[in-house]
């Protein structure tokens, strides 16, 4: 953006009028030895004028371009007033459901829900507006702050008389800060407006939600008291008069004519909606051919338009939860419940152990769909205390039949607690009916068996996000991947049971009537504060807790997975290596995510460094040790003098290296026994590593003979028994050697060279086996040490002893 020519001109002028003003300041070493304050501060002033000259326009053209990036709220203002008028419209329903005794709990739940879509939309708008206030409050106070800086500087220079020198700039400066302010009061202005209104709105909202929560709990107090006479007495038939017949009759005519009219206006949706619904049939349907009949996903891929309407509905109630929820009538946003309710009644033996108990329960969502037809079209509440009263007697009048077939048939007579359990719901109906409480039967029968519905939907979409997962993963286009399929199925299960199982949480506080909505609900269990050693902690924290640390490791875990599978060994990277690379990004990852558990819990930089220092101290008083080690770890990750499968020699243990810890290595020995070595120790000691740079060793064999022995032959037939051997290698060339004269023996030693250390022992066994059968054959003699007695002197009584053991011995000699 270019600044006008007369303010461009101005500061030029400006510039050059301080250029001469600082050219006539003294410059000589004596006469600036000789300046006094107030020429000090003339210059100090004249440089921060002349500094202010060049930096104030260009802010106001960052302000200028600030202005044109700042949100809009002309189109706020305008989908204010259409809210506006629909709260008006809801006030005015609420008004008259406030005065009409058979308001139904659908109806109310309807307005509550309205209300909270219209809160969550006037939240949205809010969120850009409070935003510019805050960024224009702010920018207000800085060009606020340079108006009171160049008025300090005008009183400076009138003190040292020098106004009339720089008064001009100071004038044309003060009009750029006048012209920034007044930009940003243009912006304020509008913003504060939109602001106002959307909280008077709000503040509307919020007097209605209270007003309908205030009738539901009158509604209620009032189902727990005996409203209408006994089910089995004349005076309640009574009541079914012919205008009520004709009013119900009515009602469901306005109701049909006004969606078929709603249908009308919308078929373009309408169409786009069921064309959308076909194609997901159409690619459930071809998914079949991806699996097997053992997997999940197979029964769910049999029943492609149950499957494909169960998705589409779960994925509009999950939609119709966000601020970007299609703008639907309330009646058509109840009325695609039901084909949810029918999917769920066909899906149901899914989720079932027997098939009676499938049966049942098919049978039992049914009736709520017909419940649920009956609030949406606002039929008299005596209609639905009839039919909520007679289908409760067919109802336990078919368990009973089933129960006694089931008796019949089965081995077991014994019936459970779960089985007596199913008959305490239209008991308690049918009881409830005959005394009088016809509202607290409805309302036990809607909340029972919305919650059987709310439970087989929640099973379902656990049973079908895993079997659609593990579809999916078997036809991914990385082998390892298909290769661990399950393996990752079972890894993410817990994951999709904690986030249901929530859902499930959510919505039975709605059906209970205990929140409006699932928003509501979310709102309501994780905000809920508890104090803990001075902390306060929600259940929203712990739930973050949870889930970092748990994708984190997951994460890790399919990394290394897939690094040590497919990336590193198609390099040929060795297997100690991709130990080694999987370990260093196993910790890197946990050390990631344990920053962003530190960011997502509040905590800031200077938390983060006291605890750093908390864990220095800590280390310099009790984990030395450990730290050494984990530092000694990472020494032999990265250096890797000794790698996963070495064999090495430590003090007196010899074994393979099973594990490379970050605190301890684990050693294999030949006895099968594992020793843990703390890492510090294989790096200050002396470590003999047998297989560092290759398995390939010299085995060194000593042979003694006796003296007069042929030496060509020994030689001969140490390499001959060297070459039979077909463990020791042809190169290096086997070597026999003539070491030494020894005390007892001529002394040789057989070199051979093996391919692998585990076989020297063996090898070794084989050679000297071969040895000394060779020696054998040729008459070789391999000696032992022997010692001469030679005597220089001896007593008489020893000389007789002597020659009378002698004289013994040629007898018996003769004798033999």
């Amino acid at each position: 953006m270019k600044l006008p020519t007369t303010t461009s001109r101005i500061i030029t002028s400006s510039v050059l009028c301080i250029f001469f003003l600082l050219v006539s300041i003294p410059c000589s070493g004596e006469e600036e030895s000789t300046k006094t304050e107030p020429e000090v501060a003339q210059a100090l002033s004249l440089i921060e004028i002349y500094s202010w000259s060049n930096k104030i326009p260009n802010d106001l053209v960052d302000l200028q371009n600030q202005m044109e990036g700042i949100t809009n709220v002309a189109e706020h203002l305008s989908r204010l007033t259409n809210i506006a008028a629909e709260v008006d419209d809801l006030e005015w329903e609420i008004i008259m459901a406030k005065s009409d005794p058979n308001i139904s709990y659908h109806q109310l739940s309807s307005l509550e829900s309205r209300l909270a879509k219209i809160n969550q939309q006037l939240e949205v708008l809010d969120t850009p507006v409070k935003s510019n206030v805050m960024l224009l409050e702010r920018l207000y106070k800085e060009w606020l702050e340079r108006q009171n800086v160049l008025h300090a500087l005008r009183i400076e220079a009138e003190k040292q008389g020098k106004i009339d020198d720089v008064a001009e700039i100071l004038d044309t400066l003060d009009t750029l800060v006048r012209n920034g302010q007044h930009t940003i009061e243009e912006q304020i202005k509008p913003n504060l407006q939109a602001g106002k209104e959307i909280g008077e709105i709000l503040t509307q909202v919020y007097v209605l939600s209270d007003t309908v929560s205030d009738v539901i709990k009158d509604m209620n107090g009032f189902s727990l008291q005996q409203t209408s006479p006994s089910m089995l007495s004349p005076t309640f038939y009574q009541r079914l008069e012919k205008k009520l017949l004709q009013k119900g009759w009515e009602d469901l005519r306005l109701f049909s004519q006004y969606q078929l009219r709603y249908l009308n206006q919308n078929k373009q949706g309408v169409a786009m909606s069921l064309l959308a619904i076909c194609l997901l049939v159409f690619v459930v349907h071809a998914s079949k051919k991806l699996v097997k009949a053992s997997s999940k996903w197979h029964p769910f891929a049999s029943r492609p338009v149950a499957t494909a309407v169960f998705i589409a509905s779960a994925s509009f109630g999950i939609i119709n939860t966000t601020p970007i929820r299609p703008d639907l009538p309330p009646e058509w946003e109840a009325l695609s419940q039901l084909p949810l309710i029918v999917v769920v009644a066909i899906l149901a033996k899914n989720v079932c152990h027997t098939p009676w108990q499938s049966t049942l329960l098919r049978r039992v969502v049914l009736l709520l769909a017909v419940s649920h037809l009956f609030s949406i079209i606002g039929l008299p509440q005596l209609f639905t205390y009839l039919f909520v009263f007679y289908i409760s007697v067919l109802g336990l009048a078919y368990y009973l039949y089933l129960l006694r077939r089931r008796w019949k048939n089965s081995s077991s007579t014994k019936i459970t607690w779960a089985i007596w359990l199913w008959c305490c719901l239209p008991l308690t109906i049918i009881i409830s009916g005959i005394l009088g409480y016809d509202q607290f039967a409805v309302y036990i029968f809607g909340i029972v068996l919305a919650e059987i519905l709310v439970s087989l939907m929640i099973l379902l979409m656990l049973e079908m996000a895993s079997g659609l997962l593990e579809c999916m993963l078997l036809n991914a286009p990385v082998a390892t991947v298909r290769q661990n399929a399950t393996r990752i199925v079972n890894q993410i299960t817990p994951a999709l049971i904690l986030a249901l199982g929530l859902l499930w949480l959510a919505i039975t506080l709605m059906v209970l009537r205990i929140r409006p909505t699932v928003e509501a609900a979310f709102i309501a269990m994780t905000s809920i504060e508890l104090s803990l050693f001075g902390l306060k902690i929600t259940p929203g924290s712990v739930l973050i807790v949870v889930f970092i640390c748990y994708a984190t490791f997951v994460f890790s875990r399919g990394l290394r997975a897939f690094l040590q599978q497919t990336v590193l060994p198609r390099y040929g990277v060795e297997l100690g290596v991709q130990v080694s690379i999987s370990r260093l990004v196993h910790y890197a990852i946990l050390t990631i995510g344990f920053f962003v558990l530190l960011k997502m819990l509040g905590f800031g930089l200077s938390q983060i460094t006291i605890l750093g220092g908390a864990l220095g101290v800590g280390i310099g008083f009790g984990l030395q040790a450990i730290v050494n080690n984990f530092v000694s770890g990472l020494i032999l990750l990265f250096e890797r003098p000794i790698k996963v499968g070495d064999m090495i020699e430590i003090g007196m243990e010899v074994g393979e290296v099973k594990e490379l810890g970050l605190r301890a290595t684990i050693v294999q020995t030949f006895d099968n026994a594992e020793v843990v070595i703390p890492n510090s120790e294989l790096i200050t000691g002396r470590v003999t590593n047998w297989t560092l740079s290759e398995k390939r060793v010299r085995v060194k064999l000593p042979v003694g003979v006796a003296y007069g022995t042929d030496i060509s032959a020994v030689l001969k037939i140490l390499l001959s028994c060297a070459d039979a051997n077909p463990m020791v290698l042809t190169k290096p060339e086997p070597k026999a050697l003539f070491l030494a004269f020894g005390a007892s023996s001529l002394d040789f030693e057989l070199r051979v060279w093996i391919p692998d250390f585990a076989e020297g022992l063996v090898v070794r066994s084989e050679l000297n086996q071969d040895i000394e059968a060779e020696f054998d054959l040729a008459g070789i003699e391999i000696p032992f040490p022997q010692t001469d007695l030679h005597l220089r002197s001896i007593d008489e009584k020893a000389i007789k002893v002597l020659n009378r053991t002698h004289e013994q011995s040629k007898e018996v000699e003769q004798n033999s």
